[in-house]
């Protein structure tokens, strides 16, 4: 029991599991529009997420981790080192313009992270525009850069499905907002710390109600995608309700982060 206990938190401590969430959001993607996915892409996509995330978490952010041993921060960097390498390998397997969307999404990673101003101030530091830069990213990497090349890119469901994607990933990091509003600076003036909790609530059902609304809108969606996406968006709106500030540790960094693994089984299982 202590073994897997241990296991477990390195798992998602070492960024693993938020990573096999993005994977799942690309899994997503190829499923909607029926396209197939490179196993390099992948591949590239969980290396990369990895190495970037325990960047930001044990580099840039690591006031935030400082209850992690020696030997622990050697770990993630080893993790991250090799991650980073296995990511590359596989990133120059890809075609030029998924190397440019992954340099996109870098660059917004850097704003987002890398302080721009004395004193350690940087984009992070705005509550709504932090959220909306991840959102961006996590759509670049899971609907933009899966269909490059490929004459879905450009069709107008493509379109719908960014705006949905967007969504899903706002709503996706209201409760790790909820969790971080006493501890985030004021300054900051996150959504639950700008709008209150209660209206941080409402403000997700109506965001989970656009997000399940929006699939009307397309003019193929894929078989199962209206089941599923009705699923998700009461799931989210759920899950932001019994968000707390007093949450239990893997409230948000696992449960939550696991939704698009979880709608990603249940779309295959209404296709197949």
């Amino acid at each position: 029991m202590q073994l897997f206990r241990m296991v477990f938190q390195w798992y998602v401590r070492a960024s693993i599991h938020v990573s096999l969430c993005l994977i799942a959001l690309v899994g997503f993607t190829s499923a909607v529009f029926d396209s197939e996915v490179s196993a390099a892409y992948y591949l590239a996509l969980f290396f990369g997420s990895i190495a970037g995330y325990n960047t930001i978490k044990y580099g840039l952010e690591s006031g935030r981790y400082l209850g992690l041993l020696a030997r622990e921060r050697r770990f993630v960097m080893v993790l991250s080192a090799l991650s980073l390498g296995m990511g590359c390998y596989f990133l120059i397997q890809l075609p030029p313009g998924v190397w440019l969307l992954f340099l996109l999404a870098g660059f917004i990673t850097a704003l987002y992270a890398v302080p721009l101003k004395p004193g350690g101030v940087n984009l992070r530091s705005y509550g709504f525009l932090k959220v909306m830069l991840v959102a961006l990213v996590w759509t670049i990497l899971s609907v933009w850069a899966p269909l490059w090349g490929l004459e879905d890119l450009n069709s107008w469901d493509a379109g719908v499905e960014s705006f949905q994607r967007v969504l899903w990933v706002f709503l996706l990091m209201l409760p790790f907002e909820i969790r971080d509003m006493k501890s985030d600076p004021p300054q900051m003036k996150s959504i639950p710390q700008r709008f209150g909790l209660r209206a941080t609530r409402y403000i997700a059902w109506g965001i989970a109600v656009l997000f399940a609304l929006a699939t009307g809108m397309k003019d193929a969606p894929a078989v199962g995608e209206y089941e599923v996406k009705i699923i998700v968006a009461l799931i989210m709106g759920l899950t932001i309700a019994f968000a707390t500030e007093k949450q239990h540790r893997y409230y948000a960094a696992f449960w939550v982060e696991g939704i698009p693994l979880a709608a990603l089984g249940l779309l295959l299982w209404f296709q197949h």
